[in-house]
């Protein structure tokens, strides 16, 4: 399957008609509207325009093509979808030919050949230590448990026969060190192969059999074209068929602690592979369930990784909460030790992730003083500011308040100040506000424009303009939510000579996905495409370098009128003056 079999399928897909079996559209303007079935839509929020191939819901910000219409409802994999559609369509789609498919075979070999070198006599201590530590012979064969052999070249020396040396290289199961030589990356270790949503081996991670200082408990294939560990989450493939949205998921850190709870019939288990959650994950975890138990050692949940792991998901409107194990015991320990109805009580007292948060607050610091308070509030503010919903800030600001015996409005208006040492981001814009890049970008994805206008634009501007040294616009310019999409707009153009939805749709993640069919479907009337596109490039690119620049002239200004220095004192006021004319006609917009 490819891009041609995608563009094949939305052809012939009809998107009204195929969205209708899920909810009732009524036709509005250019496009069709009807009651969101991802959130509880009191007014008709969703729209569709059947000409673009596209749908968002304006009130809880979903949005995407059919693929993701279904992949959401319907809980399943692009693959999946995919065929699906395909199949709704007539249409057959062709065995995968790719390098992808060549890679996934290549990983499965190898995944074999672990779980051969596991039941053969040199796996005999690997599979002492798994029935030492409670695994079953049946759970080796569940979990695709393996054993990777002592030797510098058992792996190499099996696959190369059948796989191109440099393909093991790129998946990560073969190292190739500087001077060329290359050896097996993973050497006496226990292997648990990792899966992607659909069950296919996208990498390993591999734990060593003895601990020591010499080398470390885990080792994991690096980022490859397969495997990227924060888009990823283990175990995933196991639960997701059975698991309804009312099923809480409950997230673990490693290999071992999903192995365990599964085995004791926690059967809603994964792993996040560590603390530090993505967008990505939540957005994969958002598509099987709305409630999250976040269930680490105590030391990793009160991580400032996992706190801002927990935020990316509570952002992502999932509910979220915190089971607290007692010191020294994760959920691989406790289970074992306590049993199943120890760890179960653990999860239904879990706390709300604020109420973590607050507790949280009052073991880092002494609120009895003024000082230990004030470094509280210190830490608190980014943190606050870093929350969308507006009840969950009024909910923090209650039990704050209460914690810290302050007045919830005064504790507000501080909250409410940036911090002094830990500025908050200004870039996480809500789809409301619109700015320069957000209209830039809605003109160039609804056709308005093409990118090579938009950089023909921007010189042509930066010519006529001598306070500025921009020639150019790219990524860069624009806030890292936009990065992606931006860039898969260029690489679509470059290659294509348009752009073409669909293709990019098929590259971007989910969040970027969100935020193309937003923008994308914004009903946006210009009187002047040419000014909208003007204004838009000064407010992006103009005035941000004049605005820098002013600061830059204050300090030195002050700095020198500070020290008496006089013979610069001159140019630089005339420099201010100057640029600070400047700024007031690109605002007042007198200079067109």
């Amino acid at each position: 399957m490819g891009k041609v079999d995608v563009q094949l399928v939305k052809e012939k897909v009809d998107i009204i008609g195929f969205m209708s079996r899920y909810l009732s559209l009524t036709e509005s303007g250019e496009g069709y509207k009807g009651r969101c079935p991802f959130h509880q839509d009191k007014t008709p929020s969703f729209v569709v325009n059947p000409q673009k191939g596209l749908w968002h819901c304006f009130g809880c910000g979903e949005g995407g093509d059919i693929f993701a219409f279904l992949m959401k409802t319907e809980r399943i994999s692009f693959s999946e979808a995919l065929a699906r559609l395909a199949q709704e369509a007539g249409i057959r789609l062709r065995a995968p030919t790719g390098e992808r498919a060549k890679l996934l075979e290549a990983n499965q070999a190898a995944e074999r050949f672990f779980i051969a070198n596991l039941l053969s006599p040199a796996g005999q201590e690997a599979r002492r230590y798994l029935l030492n530590r409670g695994y079953q012979r049946e759970s080796w064969q569940r979990f695709a448990i393996g054993y990777a052999l002592p030797s510098w070249d058992a792996l190499k020396s099996k696959l190369t026969p059948h796989y191109p040396l440099q393909r093991l290289v790129s998946l990560g199961v073969i190292v190739q060190a500087n001077d060329g030589h290359t050896y097996d990356r993973f050497r006496n270790r226990i292997i648990f192969p990792i899966h992607d949503v659909e069950g296919k081996t996208i990498g390993f991670a591999g734990r060593v059999l003895v601990e020591n200082d010499a080398e470390p408990k885990y080792i994991n294939t690096p980022k490859t074209a397969l495997f990227d560990k924060g888009r990823h989450l283990y175990g995933l493939a196991w639960v997701r068929k059975d698991l309804t949205k009312n099923d809480p998921l409950i997230l673990v850190e490693g290999h071992t602690d999903v192995i365990s709870l599964h085995l004791h019939g926690i059967s809603t288990a994964i792993g996040s592979m560590g603390t530090a959650l993505t967008q990505s994950q939540a957005d994969l975890i958002a598509r099987f369930t709305d409630t999250v138990i976040i269930a680490y050692d105590q030391d990793a949940a009160g991580s400032a990784a996992s706190l801002r792991g927990m935020q990316i998901l509570r952002n992502r409107g999932l509910e979220v909460r915190i089971a607290s194990f007692p010191p020294g015991e994760d959920p691989d320990t406790l289970i074992k030790s306590q049993g199943r109805e120890q760890f179960q009580a653990i999860i239904d007292r879990a706390l709300p992730f604020h109420l973590f948060y607050v507790q949280g607050i009052s073991a880092r610091f002494d609120l009895s003083t003024i000082t230990g308070k004030e470094k509280a509030l210190e830490e608190v503010r980014p943190f606050y500011h870093e929350i969308d919903s507006l009840p969950l800030r009024e909910e923090l600001i209650f039990s704050l308040a209460n914690l810290l015996h302050v007045p919830r409005d005064g504790l507000r208006a501080d909250l409410a100040r940036k911090s002094r040492h830990r500025p908050v981001k200004v870039e996480e814009k809500k789809e409301q506000e619109w700015g320069p890049q957000e209209v830039l970008i809605a003109l160039l994805l609804q056709g308005a424009v093409t990118w090579e206008k938009i950089h023909d634009r921007a010189i042509e501007l930066a010519s006529q303009q001598e306070e500025i040294s921009y020639c150019s616009i790219g990524p860069m310019n624009f806030s890292s939510r936009y990065h992606q999409l931006i860039k898969e707009c260029i690489a679509a153009e470059e290659t294509d000579r348009r752009l073409d939805l669909t293709t990019i749709f098929l590259k971007l993640d989910e969040e970027s996905a969100r935020i193309a069919s937003h923008l994308a479907l914004t009903p946006v009337e210009f009187d002047d495409v040419n000014k909208a596109l003007t204004d838009a490039l000064v407010g992006l690119i103009h005035l941000p370098s004049i605005e820098e620049r002013l600061i830059t002239l204050k300090e030195l200004i002050t700095a020198k009128e500070e020290r008496g220095e006089k013979r610069e004192l001159v140019s630089l006021q005339r420099e201010y003056h100057s640029l600070s004319k400047q700024r007031t006609k690109y605002k007042s917009r007198e200079w067109m």
